[in-house]
Order: structure tokens, then C-alpha cells, then sequence
């Protein structure tokens, strides 16, 4: 994450260091991020003991997952507009969303285009595509990462044995640094409510 680096004009694409031997030629420009989330089931059938999950108080896909996904993305392209939501509800006005449509844009106008939808017999899918002009970055499940330069996505790296365990760990190290008061890649409390404000907007709707 600390590799992507926003630019210091307004109006100049952010980059991703390239190899030298393709900076030559060209430079990697960010166009956009998509945001993909779709479940069969929600909560998912290992978070059925968290029961405020299913309702729409506190609850929903969009806090507990997208979240993550828009401050990641804020990470890359810098505080976000909301254009358009557009939240499906159930029947019962005490549960979450089954559906969500949205569209945020970035201070120079990069879109970030987001899906989320829970039905059908399907398997949990959660991606996170950085779409550039050279080359495309996608995060999926939250642990692998591929590249496209226009054909299909490879991984960079084997799954780990246990991506739960390496996650949680990659976040006490995080968080152990913060404690010494040394750089660390933890939210800051401004990123936190951007991203909160942003995912209650998505929410309630607009556009």
C-alpha cells in the first residue's frame, strides 16, 4: 500500500513506479477503480453469531466490507465525491441492503464505480480493480493480488497457507509501530470518518 503515491497537482495522473526499462517509454496513469462485491447469502453462513449483521442499523456489506475497499482506494487516488447511490432494501425496513449501486469521483475526476449485490447461487466474490493505462491491478479476497497489461489477470504470488493468520499478523505489526510512534499504514482518524461519512452517503442514497 505504501507503494502508491498521490500526486502533488491536482490535475496530474497519480503513478506506480514502473521498471525502468518500460519508464523510458511511458509513464502508468490510474483511469479509475471498480469495486465488486456480490454474496449468495448475507451474513455469510461463519458470521451467522454476529446477528446485528443482517440489519440495517449497524449492519449490511457495504460497512463491513466495501469499507475497506473505499479506503483503500482513497489510499490511491485521495479524498472521494460521492455522484450517485442507489441502496435496494428488503421488504422488513429492519434489515440491510441486498443491492447497491454507486459512483464516487476523485478530485480530477477518476472514477470509482462500485456493485454490490447478496442472491443467487454464487460464491462470495470481493475485488478491487485499480484500472491503469499501462497496466491493471486487481485485489481479490483480500489477499491476492494480479496484473493485467490487457490480457487476462496473474496472480503475483501463491496464496499463503493461511491468509487470515498472515493478515492479522501484517496488522499487529502495523499496529505495533504505531505505538512506538514510528510511520505505519493503519487509518488515520481523518481517513476513518472520510470513509464513514462516504459509506452512510452510499446508504441513504443519491442522484
Amino acid at each position: 500500500m505504501a507503494r502508491w503515491k498521490k500526486s502533488s497537482s491536482r490535475n496530474t495522473p497519480r503513478r506506480w513506479p514502473i521498471p525502468p526499462k518500460r519508464r523510458a517509454r511511458a509513464r502508468w496513469a490510474v483511469l479509475g477503480v471498480d469495486i465488486i462485491v456480490t454474496y449468495a447469502i448475507w451474513p455469510r453462513a461463519w458470521q451467522r453469531e454476529a446477528d446485528w449483521l443482517r440489519f440495517r442499523a449497524e449492519g449490511g456489506y457495504t460497512r463491513e466490507v466495501i469499507s475497506h475497499f473505499l479506503f483503500f482506494t482513497e489510499r490511491i487516488l485521495g479524498p472521494t465525491r460521492l455522484i450517485h447511490a442507489r441502496p435496494d432494501y428488503p421488504a422488513d425496513p429492519a434489515l440491510c441492503e441486498t443491492h447497491i449501486l454507486a459512483r464516487f469521483e476523485s478530485a480530477d475526476g477518476s472514477p470509482v464505480s462500485i456493485l454490490g449485490a447478496v442472491g443467487g447461487a454464487q460464491p462470495d466474490r470481493q475485488e478491487l480493480t485499480v484500472k491503469g493505462s499501462l497496466q491493471s491491478h486487481r485485489i481479490s479476497e483480500f489477499h491476492r493480488h494480479a496484473v493485467s497489461d490487457g490480457g487476462p489477470f496473474i496472480a503475483t504470488r501463491p496464496d499463503p497457507d493461511d491468509p487470515r493468520a498472515e493478515a492479522l499478523g501484517r496488522q499487529l505489526d502495523e499496529l505495533e509501530k504505531c505505538l512506538r510512534g514510528e510511520p505505519h499504514l493503519l487509518a488515520t482518524p481523518a481517513e476513518a470518518l472520510s470513509v464513514q461519512e462516504r459509506v452512510e452517503g452510499m446508504l441513504s442514497g443519491i442522484g
